[in-house]
């Protein structure tokens, strides 16, 4: 018994001995032991910083004041008399605030466009060319200005390469719809206008009148009869001598247009050279296209109708008009006029092109007279 304990523990001995002279052996016998931390090396992938561009683009000294900064534009670079932007607003939001501004600070807008506006100023002889492009969901928009010779000398040539209509300087070169007017008198051929401008009360109530009565010529139900040159006048500032008498005055008398007669206590004037608002063209205009009694409206159904965001700002007496204007589907006054809006700006000066364009068609659902139908 002894002789085979003595026979295992020199075995042992033979091992133990064996693993520390091996230090293979050695090793893969030993517990795992951490690493220490400072012998932890951690790779980190180089980082390229690329330079910012501190220097902020600001406009030239020698800016025209005059001419309007849209302030939710960002300016991206001057390139001498040449000013690029870009701005997260819609093209047409932009142009359209172009275009009040540079009529409110009394520039000529000679040539507009879905994407450029060219303006003179009459006092300076300065002119400016406003040309706009959407790209990757923003609008790039260039400013340039110089003398008015020179930027008629040098007209924008579109992407397409197809060249802008000439500068308008007469109605004869204007839209289609003052064309029509032309042809047909309601404007004098030589009257000059420009389209972009505001049209008066006092020209909108002639216009309105004379097509009428030409477009329904043979309805006389439909006419509307001009007054007594003798009658007593119903506005203050519309004398019996006022070359537009008879025709404001019939408009009254015909209980078309808002005045002590309707019992509205504040259309005591008529105040003729003051810009048509779109909310009178509206209230003018729609009775002659319905030619009925107008039905009850509130403020939710312009909204629920067309859910115009400014719809509070609208005065009620506007409200069925514009009820049953949108009733008149792509023959509504405004689709045809101001085209698709989500904002109906009711204290907006009214253009003559606007204005020519809504004159144009008279009617309701399908009951329609269009200008270009009637012969010379």
């Amino acid at each position: 018994m002894i002789s085979v304990r003595y026979i295992l523990l020199s075995v042992l001995l033979v091992l133990v001995n064996g693993c520390s002279t091996n230090k293979a052996l050695e090793s893969r016998f030993a517990p795992l032991q951490p690493k220490n931390p400072d012998e932890i090396k951690t790779e980190v992938s180089p980082t390229v910083e690329t330079p910012k561009n501190t220097s902020e683009v600001k406009l030239p000294d020698n800016f025209p004041k005059e001419i309007p900064i849209y302030t939710q534009a960002k300016l991206v670079s001057v390139d001498g008399k040449q000013t690029n932007w870009t701005s997260s607003d819609p093209l047409n939001l932009i142009t359209e605030y172009y275009q009040q501004e540079l009529i409110a600070q009394k520039w000529t807008i000679s040539q507009k466009e879905d994407n450029l506006i060219i303006a003179t100023k009459p006092d300076s002889n300065e002119s400016i060319k406003l040309s706009l492009t959407p790209r990757n969901g923003e609008t790039e928009f260039t400013l340039f200005y110089e003398s008015a010779a020179e930027i008629i000398a040098n007209p924008v040539i579109p992407e397409n390469n197809n060249t802008l209509p000439s500068t308008v300087t007469n109605v004869n070169e204007s839209s289609s719809s003052l064309d029509e007017l032309v042809r047909l008198n309601i404007i004098s051929s030589t009257e000059k206008l420009n389209p972009y401008q505001p049209i008066t009360r006092r020209e909108y109530a002639r216009w309105l009148v004379k097509v009428n009565n030409l477009l329904y010529a043979d309805v006389n139900s439909k006419l509307i009869r001009l007054a007594n040159p003798q009658s007593k006048p119903i506005f203050t500032d519309i004398a019996q001598n006022d070359p537009d008498f008879a025709i404001i005055q019939g408009l009254a008398e015909a209980g078309l247009i808002p005045s002590t007669l309707t019992q509205d206590s504040n259309a005591i004037t008529f105040k003729p050279d003051t810009p048509l608002t779109r909310e009178d063209l509206i209230i003018w205009k729609l009775p002659l296209d319905f030619r009925q009694k107008l039905p009850n409206a509130t403020l939710d159904t312009i909204k629920e109708t067309w859910g115009f965001q400014d719809a509070a700002k609208i005065k009620p007496q506007t409200w069925r008009q514009l009820y049953v204007d949108w009733q008149n589907g792509e023959e509504s006054n405004i689709r045809r006029g101001f085209g698709y809006i989500t904002l109906f700006q009711p204290q907006k000066p009214v253009t003559y092109e606007e204005t020519a364009r809504i004159l144009s068609i008279f009617g309701y659902q399908g009951d329609i007279r269009n200008l270009q139908d009637v012969k010379n």
